[in-house]
């Protein structure tokens, strides 16, 4: 399970978001929606590890996601870009 509670977000000196807690099941899809340049790729970003959080916890399977390296979180974290076309269908419920 990815874990974030009270999640701080953004760039050195440019926060973007702030108090974001949620968490992500195991084998589901996350869709996040909203306005452009709201900060929705910025927070995939700090949760995929790409960006590091700015404030608040980031865990996965109980640990911060820091800890993984890149290789180990990948085999476990993945995402579809916005431009990518899916060859399966996705069910929303």
């Amino acid at each position: 399970m990815l874990a974030a509670r009270d999640l701080a977000f953004g760039y050195r000196g440019r926060p973007v978001g702030r108090g974001v807690t949620m968490t992500v099941s195991p084998v589901k899809v996350l869709c996040l929606l909203g306005p452009n340049g709201c900060g929705k790729t910025t927070l995939f970003r700090t949760l995929l590890g790409l960006l590091p959080p700015l404030g608040g916890q980031l865990e996965f399977r109980g640990k911060p996601v820091q800890s993984f390296g890149r290789a180990e979180f990948a085999r476990h974290v993945a995402y579809v870009p916005q431009a990518n076309s899916a060859y399966f269908p996705f069910q929303v419920s």
